[in-house]
């Protein structure tokens, strides 16, 4: 054991030595900064990230000021890029950045701070991210009897006056009555607020003072005032011909590891093409829940994001995406399925991304058996399944493109190869695992109508038993899975020998998302 616990310290070791990109994430959630950091180990890159008690937790926002300090204390002589959420350095993270108790003038002065490192250090690259806010406030008890009715008016009220529907103008007016005085007002203020804040970093992106920008798409619909929002900044990015630096892409959860993929890329100099297949051609036309995109171009701003391209169906490609869309039809699934267990047998570089949820939000159980079957989940590049369509593809793309660059450099083989294993084998429990069996029960532990926020013993029980359920998962599917099985890293083999150092809890008071780490150890054969 105490070799095997050795080979663990000495695999960290190893990855810490390489380049460092600082990242201030979104928020303290798994999918926010972790990610990001289990994908940067696969490549032997450190993503430092400032202290976890300045990042805040749920309604409690994040220390700006505190990480702007902790960016300017940096030694920069081996950092390479900063990744920052510039709702976490505006106003303290995701669910800040939905209230108004940040003035434009405190944000724009906290923007300028940052940009005051890029000056002392121009060759750090910066690459940032702003979510244009979602349709619905933040779901906690206090905004429960009025959120999605708030979201339906703001919905209701772009159908009218920018399609002239009238029917929608009468039921948006009957709507308002039922929506406390003043929510609306916020909520319209912050929106104001954040959209100059957009338009600024557009500005600064002209100005060369940012290298490059993603705008991702909270939670949203095809009709909302999010809609005439982006439509204004995509036509400031087309009049200052900044296509090609500034992305808008669904969903933003994910974009620390779009970006770490970029930044990565971009200093490699290494472009991947990515051949997509499709459980259903009629899918990639369709609208994803909580998107306003169709899929096909959610998908394409992703992929190109990310530093990555497209190619077509005969085109030269490093890796095919095997992407599973809502509401597949059964002759065309078959086919998807089988054609991917063919490309997995035959040892074709593979990513999968399942945005086909369940209407409890979770993956495909027919596509997670055919993986399972014959031990082809471990065959994988990249896997990811959860939340939104935009989460899971910004989740999968990068993890992929991470390892293929890792095995073009000089990063130490086993690092690559372990590390790998770690975030896909993290994505199983957690998109899988976590939400078909563990958060369905932990729910069914909560008293009704508090599922939006626990405390006290209630959040004490829900977490004991999500700790302790999810890492029975953990310890069931590694054995069956992965125990004992053999894998080549450079020119030596090795087998799984175990799990250490395993700990789940949940980040946040609800169980909606667990974080979950691990060591996987191995032995030379």
């Amino acid at each position: 054991m105490r070799w095997f616990l050795s080979l663990v310290c000495l695999l960290i070791a190893a990855a810490a030595f390489g380049n460092r990109i600082l990242l201030v994430p979104l928020d303290s959630r798994p999918a926010a900064g972790q990610f990001a950091q289990m994908i940067g180990r696969i490549d032997g890159v450190d993503v430092r990230m400032p202290p976890f008690e300045t990042l805040g937790r749920f309604t409690t926002p994040g220390n700006s000021d505190r990480i702007l300090d902790w960016l300017e204390d940096q030694d920069m002589s081996d950092v390479t890029s900063i990744v920052a959420s510039t709702d976490m350095i505006c106003y303290g993270g995701l669910i800040a950045s939905r209230i108004y108790d940040v003035s434009s003038v405190v944000a724009a002065r906290r923007i300028n701070r940052l940009l005051d490192i890029k000056r002392r250090f121009p060759r750090v690259k910066l690459y940032l991210f702003s979510s244009t806010m979602r349709l619905a406030p933040t779901a906690t008890m206090k905004a429960s009897k009025f959120r999605l009715r708030l979201a339906r008016y703001e919905e209701l009220k772009d159908m009218a006056f920018r399609n002239g529907d009238a029917n929608a103008r009468i039921q948006m007016l009957a709507l308002k009555k039922k929506i406390p005085i003043g929510e609306i007002e916020q909520y319209e203020l912050t929106r104001q607020r954040n959209h100059r804040l957009q338009r600024l970093l557009i500005q600064l992106t002209k100005d060369a003072l940012i290298d490059f920008l993603v705008i991702g798409q909270d939670d949203a619909k095809p009709f909302g005032p999010h809609v005439p929002e982006t439509e204004d900044l995509k036509q400031l990015v087309r009049q200052y011909s900044l296509g090609w630096k500034v992305y808008f892409c669904e969903g933003v959860d994910q974009h620390s590891t779009v970006l770490l993929s970029r930044a990565l890329l971009k200093e490699a100099d290494w472009t991947p093409r990515v051949r997509v297949v499709f459980s259903d051609e009629e899918g990639r036309l369709t609208f994803a829940n909580f998107e306003s995109q169709r899929i096909e171009q959610s998908l394409s701003e992703q992929l190109l994001a990310s530093g990555a391209r497209p190619v077509g169906k005969d085109g030269l490609y490093d890796y095919t995406l095997y992407l599973n869309t809502p509401g597949r039809r059964e002759t065309q699934f078959k086919k998807f399925v089988e054609n991917l267990k063919s490309d997995l047998d035959k040892g074709e570089p593979t990513a999968v991304a399942d945005i086909n949820f369940a209407n409890d939000g979770t993956a495909d159980p027919e596509l997670f058996d055919a993986l399972w079957d014959q031990d082809r989940l471990t065959r994988l590049l990249s896997y990811a399944g959860w939340n939104t369509a935009g989460n899971t593809i910004g989740t999968a793309i990068p993890a992929a493109n991470i390892y293929l660059l890792a095995k073009r450099s000089d990063v130490d083989p086993l690092v690559r190869e372990v590390a790998q294993r770690e975030f896909l084998i993290h994505r199983f429990i957690n998109d899988y695992a976590y939400h078909k069996f563990t958060r369905p029960s932990a729910y069914a532990l909560i008293e009704p109508g508090h599922h939006d926020e626990i405390y006290g013993e209630e959040w004490d029980e829900v977490n004991t038993y999500v700790s302790r359920d999810l890492l029975k998962h953990l310890r069931v599917f590694f054995d069956q899975g992965f125990l004992g099985h053999s894998f080549v890293a450079g020119d030596r083999s090795y087998q799984f020998a175990g799990i250490s150092d395993a700990k789940v809890w949940l980040p946040w008071p609800r169980p909606y998302e667990a974080r979950l780490e691990f060591h996987i150890q191995v032995r030379q054969e």
